[in-house]
C-alpha cells in the first residue's frame, strides 16, 4: 500500500472516532434535555395543585362567612325574644332577612367554586397521570443514553487500538502533516477532481495536479491546506 492509501484507511477510523466521540460528548446534554422535559410536567402538576389550593381556600373563607352571617342571625334571633315593640320586631326581621341574602350570595359563589374546583381536579388527575407516563418514558430514555454511551465507550476502545496499528505502518512525515490538518479540518485527505479539490472546490494549477497524480510525495492545496490524493 502507498502511503496514501495507508492514510486513506487511517482517516475513515479516524472519522469514525471523532462521529462517536462527539456523540458520546452530547449524551449527558439529551439525557439533561430528557429531565427538563420531566420537569416541565412537574411544573404542570405543581401549578395545577396550587390552583387548586387557591380555589379550596376561597370555598374555605366562604364557608366562613356564611358561618359569621348565620351567627348574626341566631343572635338577632335572640334579640327579637327580648324585645316589647312591633317596629322593633320588623326592624331585627329586616335586618335578619340582609343576612339571609347575603348568604345566598355566598352559597351561590360557593356553588359556583365548587364547580370549578371540581374542573381543577379532573385536570389535576390528567396531568398527574401524564406526569407518571412521562417520568417512565424519560427513565426508559435516560436509560437507553446510557447504554449506548457504555457500547460507545466499548466500540472507542477497539477502535483506538485499531487506530493505533493502523497510525504504526505509516511513514512519520506523512502521519505528522496528516494529523495536524486533520485536527483542524473535517478531513485532512481529499480528492484532486478534474483539477479541483474535494475539500474546498478550487481548482489547483497544473503543477499541483501532476504531482497529486505521481502519488509519491506529501501535495497540499494552496487554498485550504488539505493533503491531495
Amino acid at each position: 500500500m502507498s502511503e496514501i492509501d495507508k492514510l486513506l484507511a487511517l482517516q475513515e477510523i479516524d472519522c469514525l472516532i471523532r462521529d462517536m466521540e462527539q456523540e458520546l460528548k452530547d449524551i449527558p446534554e439529551r439525557q439533561e434535555l430528557e429531565r427538563q422535559r420531566l420537569d416541565e410536567h412537574q411544573k404542570e402538576v405543581d401549578r395545577a395543585e396550587e390552583n387548586l389550593r387557591v380555589k379550596q381556600a376561597q370555598l374555605k373563607e366562604l364557608e366562613l362567612e356564611v358561618d359569621a352571617q348565620q351567627e348574626k342571625i341566631t343572635k338577632l334571633r335572640q334579640q327579637q325574644l327580648e324585645i316589647k315593640t312591633n317596629k322593633e320586631f320588623k326592624a331585627i326581621e329586616h335586618e335578619i332577612a340582609g343576612h339571609g341574602e347575603a348568604i345566598k350570595g355566598l352559597e351561590d359563589r360557593e356553588l359556583a367554586l365548587m364547580e370549578e374546583a371540581e374542573l381543577l381536579q379532573d385536570s389535576l388527575k390528567e396531568k398527574r397521570a401524564d406526569l407518571t407516563e412521562e417520568k417512565s418514558a424519560v427513565e426508559r430514555d435516560v436509560s437507553a443514553w446510557s447504554g449506548r454511551s457504555a457500547e460507545l465507550k466499548a466500540n472507542l476502545e477497539s477502535k483506538r487500538a485499531e487506530r493505533a496499528a493502523a497510525a504504526g505502518g505509516i511513514d512519520p512525515e506523512w502521519l505528522a502533516s496528516y494529523e495536524r490538518i486533520f485536527e483542524r479540518k473535517d478531513k485532512a485527505l481529499v480528492a484532486l477532481t478534474d483539477g479541483f479539490c474535494g475539500g474546498c472546490h478550487m481548482q489547483q494549477p497544473p503543477y499541483v495536479v501532476h504531482d497529486t497524480r505521481k502519488r509519491d510525495s506529501i501535495v497540499l492545496c494552496g487554498t485550504c491546506g488539505r493533503m491531495l490524493y
